[in-house]
């Protein structure tokens, strides 16, 4: 769809300057509430204009009966008259729809075709047939057979092919077909069975094309295909939005159900200070020529004269709009203020629907730019590391912006302490608040000077290579009921200290092939259990690094010829573990002396880890 600039409407308009407005994309009720107007582009979900979904299937379950429910259906190739004379289009047929009506005892054959209006022709025997499911699914079952009693069992298709294809709306023709194992006969190697069925494995499906090439009588009674019970993650991507006003602060996005974190989908958006998330180009020669959206939609070589060819260039995102960003906590995290925001939301299961996104957002910001950097960028993991955050303050006081009073830092680093917290070089009284997803600080006086320049000093452990720390101012603003109601806007990554590399907010490992275990180092090579008060344990520390929820942990203890003398298992997420000997076996029993392995093993998504090494039992 080409995009036609708009500007959305308040759903709040009453609301003070500086409360919580809230805009809603979808719910169908004729305020920008309808999702086919809001749709930049769709697949493998459904869009209608009170909702978006992907469709509910199970196991086993024939698609094609509910094809036509879908919006799909079933045609066939004939002529048809045209300004050119005749040429091949898709028709319905009259009857065709028995053979995705699940009534085994009603058929079709091309010989019980009838001329239509339009039409040059009837459907041959050797014609070709498409059936649209309405929807993209995982099919791993397909049958074909006619009526099965007496009179009909034998008109069977003796060579076809069956083909299969994924798609969207208008793709019917023009997809990537792919044949069917199991549904390909030829004169050489006909069919000779009335039921015909073919198992494979399982591929995403949308249309079917059977091509016949039997020049005998032949029908189908009934055409079935069977899913798996998954469909193709499905994704919607929206149109620019654009609220009066001009630059809002996004926050909280929720939709008709609840918080996002009870929706199995996830969303993501990305700002700008135009209509143009990508720019388009054309080729001419070793040039690039920049054009709309729509020029290069309906781009037609001979509209553009001169020596050099002139084709279809590249779409390049736009640099002055932000990269995707997942929303985090119910959170619209992109940078703000900025005039336009699109969202896109993606759908891996089936059954999933939406009827309307709310997206809060207040529309006097908190400052004009926002951008921060942590040093240093490379650490080692598991050791506490002192960072420091620069943050940069831009604010258009004329045009209202109020400032803030706090900084929240989320990470999924492990933070020890907040030492110091500087304003323009000059240490500064403030208050730090701990959780598990990081601190937030109280500066104790409102950050109001445009070009500030604020750092904080803290001590974090990273434990997994690329951890993220995201940066965002707060305030608190009143509410319609006459509360309060806390407003962020998250900063950009950028370099503002001349003084450290990088102008990033993502620290890396220095490391990073360590993988899930990391610094695995035993207190001694040799311990001594007799009860003396000296190295009667062996003590191994190890880290747990790149864990995002916990997973299975075993240490154990192997005699030299494999045999599993001690050990347990624990669950563990991230962090640093120590885990102890008595050298005693599992039955409790002293273990003899000798040369031990220990081992350390972790089984989690990205793999299984094991690290090992010898230990010396003494008595």
């Amino acid at each position: 769809m080409i995009w036609r600039p708009a500007l959305l409407g308040l759903l709040l308009v009453s609301a003070p300057a500086t409360a919580v407005d809230t805009l809603r994309v979808g719910g169908g009720d004729g305020q920008m509430a309808d999702w086919t107007e809001w749709v930049e582009s769709a697949r493998f979900l459904g869009v209608a204009p009170d909702s978006i979904w992907t469709w509910q299937t199970r196991p086993n379950v024939n698609l094609a009966l509910d094809a036509e429910a879908r919006g799909g259906g079933i045609s066939a190739e004939v002529e048809v008259f045209s300004f050119f004379g005749t040429e091949l289009s898709r028709r319905r047929r009259e009857g065709l729809s028995a053979w995705i009506d699940g009534d085994a005892g009603t058929a079709w054959s091309p010989d019980e075709d009838v001329l239509l209006p339009g039409n040059a022709d009837t459907v041959p025997r050797r014609g070709t047939f498409f059936i649209d499911l309405g929807a993209t699914f995982r099919v791993d079952r397909i049958r074909i057979f006619p009526r099965l009693d007496a009179e009909h069992r034998r008109q069977i298709l003796g060579r076809f092919r069956v083909s299969t294809a994924a798609g969207d709306v208008g793709d019917l023709g023009d997809a990537p077909y792919k044949t069917v194992p199991g549904l390909d006969y030829s004169v050489f190697s006909p069919n000779h069975r009335p039921i015909i069925e073919a198992t494979f494995v399982r591929r995403d499906v949308r249309f079917l094309r059977l091509q016949s090439d039997e020049g005998e009588p032949w029908e189908i009674a009934e055409f079935e295909v069977f899913t798996e019970g998954t469909v193709p993650s499905g994704e919607f991507v929206s149109r620019p939005l654009f609220v009066r006003g001009g630059f809002p602060i996004w926050g909280r996005l929720f939709y008709d159900g609840g918080d996002l974190d009870g929706l199995s989908a996830a969303v993501q958006t990305r700002t700008g200070p135009d209509d143009e998330p990508l720019h388009y180009f054309l080729q001419r020669g070793d040039e690039l020529e920049q054009v709309t959206q729509q020029e290069y939609l309906t781009f037609t070589p001979l509209d553009y004269a001169g020596a050099a060819v002139v084709e279809l260039g590249p779409i390049r995102p736009n640099p002055a709009w932000s990269p995707w960003q997942a929303v985090g906590d119910g959170l619209v995290l992109s940078p703000a203020p900025r005039r336009y925001l699109q969202f896109r939301a993606s759908f891996p299961e089936p059954g999933i629907r939406i009827e309307s996104l709310y997206f809060e957002y207040i529309d006097q910001p908190l400052a004009e730019e926002l951008v921060a950097e942590i040093d240093p960028l490379r650490v080692e993991g598991g050791v506490a590391t002192e960072f420091t955050l620069s943050l940069e303050v831009q604010l258009l006081p004329g045009r209202g912006d109020t400032g803030f009073r706090y900084l929240q830092v989320r990470t999924p680093a492990t933070i020890d302490r907040v030492l110091r917290v500087l304003v323009d070089d000059e240490e500064v009284v403030f208050t730090p608040t701990y959780d598990a997803d990081g601190f937030r600080i109280d500066i104790w006086e409102r950050i109001r000077q445009s070009g500030t320049f604020v750092q904080v000093v803290f001590t974090a452990t990273v434990l997994s290579d690329g951890s993220v720390f995201e940066v965002r101012a707060q305030d608190l603003r009143p509410t319609q009921d006459g509360g309060l109601e806390s407003v962020y806007q998250t900063a950009r990554p950028g370099d503002v200290d001349p003084l450290s590399l990088g102008g990033e907010l993502v620290v890396r490992l220095l490391r990073s092939e360590a993988g899930l275990v990391a610094a695995l180092v035993p207190r001694t090579a040799v311990f001594t259990p007799n009860g003396d008060g000296v190295n009667d344990v062996f003590e191994i520390s190890y880290d747990l690094l790149k864990l995002t929820r916990q997973v299975p942990v075993r240490f154990e203890i192997y005699d030299l010829s494999g045999q599993r003398i001690a050990g347990g298992v624990s669950a563990a997420q991230h962090g640093h573990f120590v885990r102890i000997w008595t050298g005693r076996d599992t039955s409790g029993q002293p273990a003899a002396p000798g040369l031990y392995i220990y081992r350390v093993s972790v089984r989690a998504d990205a793999g299984s880890v094991s690290r090992s090494g010898l230990v010396h039992l003494v008595r």
